[in-house]
């Protein structure tokens, strides 16, 4: 795809190069999502088959089984999370792969595949002048992921492997705006809105690369609304896209050195799951939500 308003485009001899326009180059990269060309630039390969897998109903446990053992590092990170404290349902030990990923869940195997492609593409040499964006957004889709979890437990009717799904989903968007970018020798940097484009447009477009994925619509759903939170009647949203909403806010506004945000903080105090203020849930999660915390960042 060509851009017009690429900042490394060709100048003219005498002519000064018109300023670039995120809006316009964010409209260019989901052009190409709504053109069906559905690619996340730097993804491991062995992460999309995984993606195209799980999205069949025909996939058997076997098969992903198969996929994930073809990449070691991968294979141990979901035996780690198989014996972990957080994510061990049973108390036995998971001794093979073929008994993680049935112990996990397809959903859970979803989200840790992704999070694996994300550390992978800090090692990715072209990717490496965003190398500290990438790894922001695998620590904050890892914290806003454990506190969803770890909330929906406590929630009836609530599935935490989804919450969690949700979580580290939700910055799918950012993580393809910025790769795109990248690709196409673009240096947000540069550009003054870059900022308000990629807040405008990101949830949208994780939404589709879900869809694509064919992951669960809830969760897909839940991603694509993840700012809902500031609607004056939020409480008419799914308890799942609700659950995102505040525990994205709430990773935001706790984080250190985390700047004052009045309305946010208005806006977080009104959220309540099953009758109980969102705060009240955190509380009572903390220890669930560090044990999480610490196994997703192992």
């Amino acid at each position: 795809m060509e851009l017009s308003n690429n900042p490394t485009a060709a100048r003219e001899p005498g002519r000064t190069a018109p300023a670039p326009d995120a809006a316009g180059i964010v409209a260019g990269f989901c052009n190409d999502l709504n053109n069906n060309s559905i690619e996340l630039p730097g993804f491991p390969d062995v992460v999309i088959s995984i993606h195209k897998a799980l999205s069949s109903p025909d996939t058997a446990a076997k098969d992903v089984v198969r996929l994930v053992a073809s990449e070691p590092a991968l294979a141990a990170r979901l035996l780690h999370l198989a014996n972990s404290a957080a994510f061990n349902k049973t108390g036995r030990e998971v001794s093979d792969l073929k008994a993680a990923v049935g112990s996990l869940g397809f959903d859970m195997i979803r989200g840790q595949a992704t999070t694996f492609a994300m550390r992978q593409m800090e090692r990715v040499e072209w990717l490496k002048p965003i190398r500290p964006v990438l790894a922001d957004i695998w620590r904050t889709s890892n914290g806003v992921a454990a506190l969803s979890y770890s909330v929906a437990r406590q929630l009836p009717g609530m599935a935490a492997d989804e919450a969690m799904s949700a979580g580290l989903f939700h910055l799918l968007g950012k993580l393809y705006l910025f790769a795109r970018a990248r690709q196409e020798s673009i240096d947000p940097r540069a550009i003054a809105d870059w900022e308000h484009a990629l807040n405008e447009w990101h949830a949208t477009i994780a939404r589709t690369l879900l869809d694509h994925w064919r992951i669960p619509a809830r969760i897909a759903a839940a991603v694509e609304g993840q700012n809902a939170i500031f609607d004056a009647d939020n409480n008419d949203l799914p308890p799942l896209t609700r659950l995102l909403c505040a525990a994205k806010l709430h990773y935001r506004l706790r984080k250190p050195n985390a700047l004052p945000e009045p309305e946010a903080e208005v806006a977080l105090a009104r959220v309540r799951l099953n009758g109980q203020p969102f705060a009240d849930l955190v509380k009572a999660a903390q220890r669930d939500t560090l044990a999480a915390e610490a196994a997703l960042g192992h």
